[in-house]
């Protein structure tokens, strides 16, 4: 079955063919959209004129869901998913030290104490999360690893089109020696 894309005219639902290269154009985008930015398939298929059956379809060929997940769970995403946890918490501590001045000018002793121990287990809360973050931040990688993963993709890209491989040598020695400097 040929592409085809909707027209704004939702009454007729009239549907016209696209080129190969703009129905290529069209789900590439789509991918992005969906995979990379993340966002709502149904947003994306209104956003680009196309059906929501077409944009399933496309995921499901493509395994989108599963590359979608796999890069909402990349170490990148989670500290920064870690350090938003870690201000929603300093947030928290510091209206607590507010609450806790207000009680003792208020001379609410046991208001105060309740408070402390809430703060206190927000800051140990805290030094676990910061723990964690200290944790996932550091590189948990080898050069040698980092190199075989490199030498994967520029091999599949020299089998894929060796003109645009030889293009990308000389940046494939300078990012070699910036990675053996930064992980050693």
């Amino acid at each position: 079955m040929a592409p085809i894309k909707k027209t704004s005219d939702k009454k007729t639902e009239k549907r016209k063919q696209l080129k190969r290269s703009d129905y290529d154009k069209l789900k590439r985008t789509a991918y992005e959209y969906v995979v990379v930015q993340g966002l709502d398939q149904k947003v994306v298929a209104n956003m680009l004129n196309i059906s929501e059956a077409t944009l399933s379809k496309w995921s499901k060929e493509g395994r989108w869901r599963e590359e979608r997940e796999s890069r909402q769970h990349t170490s990148s995403v989670d500290v920064e998913n870690t350090k938003k946890l870690l201000s929603l918490l300093a947030k928290q501590r510091l209206t607590i030290e507010t609450q806790i001045q207000t009680a003792i000018n208020e001379n609410n002793a046991e208001e105060e104490v309740r408070l402390r121990k809430k703060a206190s287990a927000i800051t140990d809360d805290m030094s676990k999360i910061n723990k964690t973050l200290m944790t996932i931040s550091a590189k948990n990688y080898t050069l040698g690893v980092f190199i075989d993963v490199m030498d994967e993709i520029f091999n599949a890209l020299r089998s894929y089109d060796e003109s645009l491989w030889a293009k990308t040598v000389d940046f494939q020695g300078i990012l070699i020696r910036k990675k053996t400097i930064d992980i050693g």
